[in-house]
């Protein structure tokens, strides 16, 4: 589902990551694991195309990130959790899953259906027509997860997920990664949390100041 071979990302004599060799199977959770800093960020950047590396590849699903037309299929093929919410100010919760919905061709009778199901499995229902702004920081964490879950994927990246979130919250998070390694799909999680990971991650690699220390 990932490969990346080389993956770096400098500013100028700073390197923020490493060449990173990393490989993600379906029915796969890969941690990557560092403290604030570590380049976990940076990778989860790169792999989701949002900034570009200094050199080496990163392919989804066969495709690579960075080189057109070929970035149009990989970024059909994951889904991104940022560790900080991207949300419109002026969008209620469900205008969020609605449009996310609509941008990825999901549609059918039973889009209404799976939106009430994301917003009761987080406890989002009774806040599906607040804006932003009305949400805590948890509550926004969880409709940007409900926002990657809505559309489809085969690779869902979660950077630092559990930032916010509830005990609640947290395990139903963990049944959500479970369900997605069950059907087949991969999920790389970046995060400092050594207990989410040990129960989520079937793989761990640990990374510092940029550099891959331990697999």
């Amino acid at each position: 589902m990932l490969e990346t071979n080389g993956l770096t990302r400098a500013y100028g004599p700073v390197v923020a990551l490493a060449p990173l060799d990393l490989r993600v199977k379906g029915g796969e959770c890969v941690a990557l694991m560092g403290p604030n800093g570590s380049g976990k960020t940076t990778a989860a950047a790169l792999i989701c195309g949002l900034i570009e590396p200094t050199d080496g590849v990163a392919e989804v699903c066969g495709f690579s990130i960075h080189q057109e037309p070929a970035a149009v299929n990989a970024r059909a093929h994951l889904a991104y959790v940022p560790d900080s919410p991207a949300l419109y100010d002026d969008m209620t919760v469900s205008d969020h899953l609605h449009l996310v919905a609509a941008a990825h061709g999901v549609a059918g009778g039973d889009l209404e259906e799976r939106c009430d199901r994301l917003l009761v499995a987080l406890g989002l229902e009774e806040r599906a027509l607040f804006l932003p702004t009305q949400l805590s920081r948890g509550m926004r964490q969880k409709t940007a997860i409900a926002c990657a879950l809505i559309r489809p994927f085969f690779l869902l990246v979660l950077d630092e997920p559990i930032v916010g979130l509830d005990r609640r919250s947290v395990e139903v998070l963990k049944g959500i990664v479970g369900e997605s390694l069950a059907s087949g799909r991969a999920v790389l999680l970046m995060t400092h949390s050594d207990a989410f990971a040990n129960e989520v991650a079937t793989r761990v690699v640990h990374i510092e100041e940029g550099h891959v220390v331990e697999r």
